[in-house]
């Protein structure tokens, strides 16, 4: 039995952390409208940088296309960031 070269590559690239087919498969299959994500934003009190403070706001799925979800805040994310959404643990889980 011999492992071809590819195989040890993708082996590889699983154990360091590599986001798969099968999970943005899954993650297409199984997100709805209507779902909701938590999103990293800037809240900006004026125009300057000085006053650009980050938040996490709760977004709600709008529509869904063949490599991107959109959100209700104007934000869209790629079926890869939802499978790294979901890896995450705890409350401090949202969408960079």
């Amino acid at each position: 039995m011999e492992i071809s070269l590819e195989k040890i590559k993708y082996l590889r690239a699983v154990a360091n952390g590599a986001v798969t087919q099968e999970e943005v498969a899954h993650c297409r299959r199984n997100v709805r409208i209507g779902d909701v994500f938590r999103v990293r934003d800037v809240q900006r009190k004026s125009g300057t940088r000085e006053d650009v403070r980050p938040v996490i706001r709760k977004s709600r799925v709008t529509g869904k296309y063949k490599h991107l979800v959109t959100l209700d805040c104007g934000h869209s994310v790629t079926y890869v960031q939802i499978a790294l959404y979901h890896r995450q643990h705890g409350n401090s889980r949202y969408i960079k």
